[in-house]
């Protein structure tokens, strides 16, 4: 996989709905709450939803001297698949899928199509899994791990994700329950994701799938609810398969 193609996975997945810059449609009442009471409610309110749609966000990717401009489509179902489209100058050169076990990148540019586990077999795993990749969707999937939250009661909530060997963690603005910090650092291997809050963009750092890269992305559209056709086959004829261990 070419570095370009596992620098647009990189950041579609890691894409953040709750950066600050993302235009919202639909989207639940906003809790009149702060800290943990706050999210409990929101996580009362976020509840029915079943997926999320963001669009015509856009982002400013650089390594190796070299800067790319691109647009994504992001989309999610829960505890299902996170979904991407990347478009650079109105022709898309990327689509993917991220399942709770495997990914599949299709490079239109080179006909090639891609897939890999996500969970190795061997070695040591990954610095984040689905789970972490979906918590970094949008804050309402840490619904479901309440439990892990701890309250400062002054500026943040922080998430404590930790494994063996690899330092889990995702820090929300307790006041507009947006995220902060996420931080994940895997202790034996050096790989990390990392992210930060930039006024109206995200700014994402990793060595997770490549060498270092640094991408700023801002705004988007998001919307709930609104179910779209996932189209990951492609004619064999004119594509060649790859498997990546």
């Amino acid at each position: 996989m070419s570095k370009f193609q596992a620098v647009l996975i990189l950041f579609a997945l890691t894409l953040l709905s709750e950066c600050g810059a993302v235009k919202d449609v639909l989207k639940p009442e906003a809790s009149a709450l702060q800290g943990m009471e706050g999210l409990v409610q929101n996580c009362y309110a976020s509840d029915s939803i079943r997926n999320i749609l963001i669009k015509k966000a856009e982002a400013i990717l650089t390594y190796d001297k070299e800067r790319y401009e691109v647009n994504v489509s992001l989309y999610s179902e829960r505890d299902s698949i996170i979904y991407l489209s990347a478009v650079s100058s109105g022709y898309e050169i990327l689509r993917a899928s991220v399942k709770q076990d495997s990914i599949k990148v299709i490079d239109r540019m080179n006909k090639i199509v891609y897939s890999a586990p996500l969970h190795r077999k061997f070695g040591y795993q990954y610095p984040v899994n689905f789970n972490d990749l979906q918590n970094l969707v949008a804050s309402f999937y840490l619904c479901d791990d309440l439990q892990l939250g701890s309250d400062d009661q002054q500026n943040t909530i922080l998430f404590d994700f930790d494994e063996n060997y690899i330092k889990k963690r995702i820090s929300l603005n307790r006041v507009d329950l947006n995220m902060n910090i996420f931080e994940f650092y895997h202790k034996k291997t050096d790989r990390y994701l990392m992210g930060e809050r930039m006024e109206d963009a995200f700014k994402i750092y990793s060595n997770f799938m490549i060498t270092e890269i640094e991408i700023v992305a801002r705004g988007g559209e998001r919307t709930i609810n609104r179910e779209i056709k996932i189209k990951m086959e492609v004619n064999p004829r004119k594509y060649t398969f790859t498997e990546l261990r």
